[in-house]
């Protein structure tokens, strides 16, 4: 992936209905049914548990019944929003094109700051407190760009798992990580696009595994699931096929055993 297409995108409208908590020590948006025994959290990119197009997507998730939860990995130092702004811009002005460079300045800090032991400690602390409050509940992980790399090295914590436009993944090393459920939605042209796809598909089938797919979307964008252009149709319908690709797996795997 590169860093260019991680603050690529456009803003949302909308209005989300969720509340914030704090769970486990982190500030965390939540929507949903409270009793649902169906739980996922979100590990979310760049822009944070704020940003609005993850909280309307969280959303629509609560609509099909799931509790879910948005928790600040970042301890709120997340990706500024103005670099995503810059880049939706289709007629950048002259301080638009001088920033924009600047915004990849930013990034190089933000991985310093948001270790992949970091990451580790803070999902899974919020994964120990669901299990210990909702000890019969299922709970998923769905990783987006910076939080898609979690829905592979933290799979085995999780019943099961998807990983949208998976970044920063040590291929094919934390493959080895996958002991649940997993889907995957990747574009195309990526840094892991269909060549890697192709190439998980090979590894996870020689390891004997039927429980995964890996959808590859053509004609978008890295981040496409959260920052794409719904203006656009055929590109809200891409990001609209991947939320319904999540939500079909969760469905088909967050299932309460029959007591």
């Amino acid at each position: 992936m590169a860093c260019a297409n991680c603050v690529s995108g456009f803003v949302h409208s909308g209005s989300p209905v969720g509340q914030e908590v704090t769970l486990a020590g982190l500030q965390t948006y939540v929507t949903g049914d409270e009793q649902s025994s169906r739980i996922v959290i979100f590990g979310v990119d760049i822009f944070g548990w704020k940003f609005v197009n993850t909280r309307l997507l969280a959303d629509e998730y609560a609509a099909r019944g799931f509790r879910v939860l948005v928790p600040d990995l970042f301890d709120g130092y997340e990706f500024p929003q103005w670099a995503l702004t810059l880049s939706g811009a289709e007629h950048p002005t002259l301080l638009q094109r001088m920033l924009k460079p600047a915004s990849m300045l930013v990034f190089i800090p933000f991985v310093l700051r948001n270790t992949k032991p970091a990451q580790t400690a803070k999902i899974g602390a919020l994964l120990e407190h669901v299990r210990t409050a909702h000890p019969g509940a299922k709970v998923g992980l769905a990783g987006f760009c910076w939080g898609g790399r979690y829905a592979i090295t933290m799979n085995a914590r999780f019943d099961a798992t998807v990983a949208n436009h998976p970044s920063l993944v040590q291929f094919p090393a934390e493959l080895a990580d996958i002991e649940r459920p997993i889907s995957f939605a990747v574009p195309e042209v990526d840094k892991f696009g269909a060549e890697l796809a192709a190439e998980t598909e090979r590894l996870l089938k020689e390891r004997g595994r039927d429980d995964f797919e890996v959808v590859v979307y053509q004609g978008v964008h890295h981040g496409w699931t959260i920052r794409a252009n719904t203006a656009d149709a055929e590109k809200k319908a891409a990001r609209d096929k991947a939320r319904d690709q999540a939500i079909a797996w969760f469905e088909k795997y967050l299932v309460v055993d029959a007591e």
